[in-house]
């Protein structure tokens, strides 16, 4: 039994490999820099920016912003409710020399009881935007001085009403290692590139530290007032975009901008878990169907050969002539060979290969306290905030 249910792993596997292969296909990365033709005359662009409790990263990220090589761009960053220094610190840049007239700082103190935080603060920021087109980022990126130049040439060489740009990673801790590239790995399955690039599919993902979208389509479908009630907003966003006929793209980035996404691991845990019982559609079932299948994959083919050496150890016979053992020591072998190419991608250090299992079993525990306290608990924590699902 315990073979065969290895050799159909294998099998996954093996598919696994071909749909990533075949989702990767005609990627575009954008680098920093890189020749680009440009229009006649840049289209304004508002940059809008919701900060709660960000002191330590907003700094350089306003930096980053007032730095940019764009001929016309507004920044409009909404204080939401900050515990912290963000609003002082915001000011104090807003009156700096460099701000040049481009940083509006909004004061936010209250949030409406049929709203979502992040969302809510967005939508004071869209509205005070004046540009033609508005990119909706978070306070801890950093920007290199080219990329809104190239993400608008790019834009509107391919006719797209929304941009995403998938930023890259900093990895501050042994857990950041271990956990984000195996997310960037099942994000990846679950949208695969080629679908979400292309007009005919209806699959749909945007990165929410860089989303480019013109206004007029925007506004036209509701803007962030018509997902009020949602968490993963970049998702929603890019969906909302595709379903009314609006042509989006999603591309990677090598040195336009990066991130470090979570400061702790149990920042990381309580980011995770925000979008992660959403992301099922608020369904127990699918999300319990989903840990169990991220196990099987990625967990039980470690699992099995460490257990038949122990059991043969106990009983005497030789291990290398067990063919569950072969098995399953091929099964991760294509499992690293599969996942391999997100660690290099990522730039994470070649041995957290084999930190897959451990990274699934963390997401696990994720996905189950995100759905536990969104149906029975006391909502889902995020920034000081809980917020409790919809569940239906």
């Amino acid at each position: 039994m315990i073979f065969w249910l290895l050799a159909f792993v294998a099998v996954l596997w093996c598919g696994m490999g071909i749909h990533t292969f075949w989702s990767l296909r005609g990627a575009t990365i954008l680098r920093a820099n890189q020749p680009a033709s440009s229009p006649a005359s840049f289209p304004k662009v508002s940059i809008i920016v919701a900060a709660r409790n960000e002191e330590e990263a907003l700094p350089a990220a306003v930096e980053s912003m007032l730095a940019l090589e764009y001929p016309d761009y507004e920044i409009v960053l909404v204080d939401d409710d900050s515990r912290d220094r963000t609003g002082a610190i915001a000011d104090e840049w807003a009156g700096k020399p460099a701000a040049r007239g481009r940083l509006k700082v909004l004061h936010n103190k209250q949030l409406p009881p049929d709203w979502h935080g992040k969302v809510h603060a967005l939508h004071l920021a869209a509205n005070a935007a004046s540009g033609e087109w508005i990119l909706a980022t978070d306070a801890d990126v950093v920007f290199h001085p080219s990329i809104l130049r190239v993400a608008m040439s790019c834009a509107l060489e391919r006719g797209v009403q929304l941009l995403s740009i998938i930023p890259e990673l900093e990895f501050g801790s042994f857990w950041e290692r271990v956990v984000l590239p195996a997310f960037a790995f099942l994000i990846s399955s679950l949208f695969p590139l080629h679908r979400v690039n292309d007009p005919r599919s209806s699959r749909a993902l945007a990165a929410g530290a860089f989303i480019l979208m013109k206004r007029e389509d925007f506004n036209a479908l509701g803007g962030y007032a018509r997902l009020r009630k949602v968490l993963i907003e970049d998702l929603r966003l890019a969906e909302l975009f595709k379903r009314h006929g609006r042509r989006i793209y999603l591309a990677a980035s090598r040195g336009l901008y990066h991130t470090r996404m979570y400061s702790s691991c149990g920042e990381m845990f309580e980011g995770l878990s925000r979008s992660a019982f959403e992301g099922s559609g608020f369904s127990v079932s699918k999300t319990l169907g989903a840990v169990f299948l991220a196990n099987l994959l990625a967990v039980f083919p470690w699992v099995a050969p460490m257990a038949r050496i122990l059991r043969d150890l106990r009983s005497g016979e030789a291990a290398v002539h067990d063919p569950a053992l072969f098995v399953a020591l091929l099964t991760c072998a294509l499992a690293s060979l599969v996942y391999m190419p997100f660690i290099r991608f990522l730039r994470a250090p070649a041995q957290y290969v084999f930190a897959l299992p451990l990274a699934t079993l963390f997401y696990s525990c994720v996905a189950i306290s995100s759905a536990f306290a969104g149906v029975i608990g006391g909502g889902v924590p995020w920034k000081g905030r809980h917020y409790r699902a919809p569940v239906e």
